[in-house]
């Protein structure tokens, strides 16, 4: 069976032959360059290709690396990087960057800059202070500055959804799907790449408060984000349906504790439009629908399945509720489940290898016992994670992957 098959199986609700290995087929299931340069090492592979693809510094895996750790899944693109993660379009459009006593790759148009006391700026926004290994964004203003004036907030007529997919971008990740799709076996993820309901028209702060006090203004900027979605679904689905088979979506709803805004305001404020969104998804494509969140959303996961959500990542399990005996019991036979494998608030770089096996194959055959689980990370792996730790979660993965009962599809 190929990872391909394997996994239009598996999305299908039959058994397959292991537990699908998903770790880098989403940018929010992969790991910091410097995780990605220990896990090479980790698994014999000296590919020299390392290519860094969001400003949280994710690698892009390849498939030498995918080969060696028995992935199955691949990811086409992401809004986030400028430039085509492979075949013969990648050509010319990456280069290489020393960044914190590595060589990677990085996108033709990303610039940095070195100053003396070690501080790395990306472009003049990021910055990576000094022994740092993450970009921070620099403010733009005062961040404890007044309350935003309600009266001069962006106006519901006229409105129009920010995110703009062109026809020479759908024309040149068709190329790079079918590329992909003839050179690998591999089932092919689609990015981050329509428009999603996270734009807070007129700031996070205006945003939230007109959740409150202009309720009907928030629900006619996301019936026009829906709206736009669903159009460039469309597009999407005919030019690269006949090689993807699930699509990323991302909106951060909740924190440690749990729903941000607070789970009746989010049914009351986003509900029916994810509701609409994932319907009509259904009717337009089989391209799978992929939701990424972090923190505890455990309250309304059974919202998303009425909602008609196919897979959820990246499972917070350290939030509050987001344990995989709980979500397994309450909402295992009805979601696909992405993550959690390794989550550094659990087992942080000091926790003893072991531990972390332990805690992987807990997680692993938890979430799989109902048949419906994609293994990877808890978001992204840190850069800081050690090698024992990347190998303590690879080993757990083969060491349950083939278990007949974690694989028997939906029963």
């Amino acid at each position: 069976m190929t990872s391909r098959e394997r996994m239009r199986k598996f999305y299908a609700g039959e058994a397959i032959d292991r537990i699908p290995n998903g770790l880098g087929a989403c940018e929010t299931a992969g790991m910091h360059m410097l995780a990605y340069e220990n896990l090479k090492k980790v698994l014999g592979v000296a590919d020299p290709t390392s290519r860094m693809c969001t400003f949280m510094c994710n690698a892009v895996f390849e498939p030498s690396v995918l080969e060696a750790m028995g992935g199955d899944m691949i990811l086409l693109n992401s809004k986030m990087c400028p430039a085509p993660f492979r075949g013969p379009l990648a050509d010319g459009r990456w280069k290489d960057q020393q960044l914190w006593g590595i060589t990677v790759q990085v996108p033709n148009e990303w610039h940095f800059r070195k100053e003396t006391d070690g501080t790395i700026w990306w472009g003049d926004r990021l910055k990576c202070p000094p022994g740092g290994i993450y970009f921070d964004g620099v403010p733009s203003g005062d961040s404890h500055s007044a309350l935003p004036n309600m009266e001069d907030q962006p106006s519901p007529e006229g409105y129009v959804a920010p995110h703009v997919l062109t026809d020479e971008c759908l024309r040149e990740l068709e190329e790079i799907a079918k590329w992909l799709y003839e050179a690998t076996d591999y089932s092919i993820v689609i990015g981050e790449t329509i428009q999603d309901l996270q734009d807070h028209v007129g700031g996070a702060t205006a945003w939230w408060m007109r959740m409150v006090a202009e309720p009907e203004a928030c629900h006619h900027f996301l019936g026009v984000a829906v709206d736009e979605a669903l159009k460039q679904l469309e597009r999407v689905h005919q030019a690269l349906g006949k090689y993807c088979d699930a699509m990323i979506l991302a909106d951060d709803i909740g924190d440690v504790r749990g729903v941000t805004c607070g789970p009746d305001l989010w049914r009351s404020i986003y509900k029916p439009h994810y509701e609409r969104l994932w319907t009509q998804w259904k009717n337009i494509t089989h391209i799978k629908s992929l939701l990424h969140s972090c923190g505890s959303v455990v309250d309304i996961m059974g919202d998303f399945i009425d909602c008609g959500l196919d897979v959820f990542n990246p499972i917070q399990v350290s939030a509050r509720g987001m344990e995989p005996e709980n979500l397994t019991d309450l909402f295992g036979q009805d979601l696909i489940f992405y993550g959690g494998a390794l989550d550094a608030v659990v087992t942080p770089p000091w926790t003893p290898d072991e531990v972390v096996y332990a805690q992987a194959k807990r997680v692993i055959t938890t979430f799989a016992r109902g048949g419906r689980y994609i293994f990877a990370g808890t978001h992204n792996i840190p850069g800081d994670t050690p090698p024992g730790h990347l190998a303590a979660i690879i080993r757990a993965y083969r060491d349950v992957r083939d278990d007949p009962e974690l694989t028997k599809g939906v029963q």
